[in-house]
């Protein structure tokens, strides 16, 4: 009897044990299964960039890398450090080399649509660039042997590698070229017409600076624009072209803006100074800096047309 009782406390016992839910099992084993490859992948694959395709490019002037995958959608910034969203980050360009035409114009001697040459006709052109003396003090030995058809003057451009205009201080310069402008505006090289081609690298953007011996300086308002390898750059097509606009740069025929003329001493300020050079010079001719017109003559013309005329304005080139 005592055993009976407690056969039957086993059998309730046993009773009162719940059975597995066939359900919750299913659902745990499809769990493990799907989480056992994904802590198989994690241990045996580096992080690298996953993407339906890609390349990199190496030429002369530049080097470009690319994936096809998502967009970058946000940019973080701390420091020097670049993060976007996607599958590639962004990297410093550099630019081995620079291929530039320009386009600027001289006051001094424009006339209708264009700049006159005779200080070329008259045979006033040195045939060496005449910027190694103060203050450009530039030390390039460009020389000719004959000044080519259709030059105005000598320029010197001054290749500047800034992250904007106003960061384009005489610091940035990575290299300057004496160079020709030609009565359409064009700045060529010595054999009167090839693009100016400088070797230097940039790491951020490149900006022109014109510097002429009797003119205010100039500075690209912005980084010239590069089609085809040629980084191209007009200032002649409004205000706006010039950094600083205005205060240093002028309206010289209808819809057309140059280069303010009157710096006989090259030192960025049309003031007293340079009417003292003009006074001394006056009634002389030849290749002179009191010479504003470019005419080869020094008379009242320059002082009257253009001295007095550009007596408020100095150039914006950041000193």
């Amino acid at each position: 009897m005592k055993s009976l009782k407690s056969v039957n406390k086993l059998i309730i016992f046993t009773n009162n044990i719940k059975k597995p839910n066939v359900m919750n099992t299913k659902r745990i084993s499809i769990l493990v299964l799907f989480l056992i490859p994904l802590f198989v992948v994690s241990q045996s694959v580096s992080p690298e960039v996953v993407s339906s395709a890609g390349d990199y490019f190496e030429g002369a002037n530049a080097s470009l890398s690319w994936t096809l995958g998502e967009i970058a959608t946000e940019t973080y910034t701390s420091g020097n450090i670049i993060l976007t969203q996607g599958f590639q980050q962004p990297t410093a360009i550099t630019i081995h080399g620079i291929d530039l035409d320009v386009l600027v114009y001289l006051e001094g001697p424009f006339e209708t649509g264009s700049m006159y040459t005779t200080l070329k006709n008259e045979g006033q052109i040195p045939l060496n660039q005449p910027y190694n003396v103060s203050p450009w003090g530039y030390t390039g030995t460009e020389n000719v042997a004959s000044i080519p058809d259709d030059v105005v003057d000598w320029v010197l451009v001054d290749l500047r590698d800034a992250t904007g205009a106003a960061a384009a201080l005489p610091g940035t310069s990575v290299e300057m070229q004496a160079a020709f402008i030609l009565n359409n505006g064009s700045v060529v090289g010595i054999d009167g017409s090839s693009v100016l081609q400088f070797t230097a690298t940039i790491s951020n953007d490149p900006y022109v600076v014109v510097w002429h011996r009797n003119h205010l300086g100039v500075l690209s308002a912005t980084s010239p624009v590069e089609s085809g390898g040629i980084y191209t750059y007009n200032f002649s097509t409004s205000l706006a072209q010039a950094h600083g606009g205005g205060l240093g740069y002028k309206l010289i025929d209808t819809g057309v803006f140059g280069m303010a003329g009157g710096d006989a001493n090259g030192d960025g300020v049309i003031d007293a100074a340079d009417k003292a050079l003009w006074s001394s010079n006056a009634g002389t001719n030849g290749y002179l800096s009191s010479d504003f017109n470019m005419d080869s003559e020094v008379n009242n013309p320059d002082k009257n047309d253009t001295w007095v005329e550009n007596g408020s304005l100095s150039s914006q080139v950041p000193e």
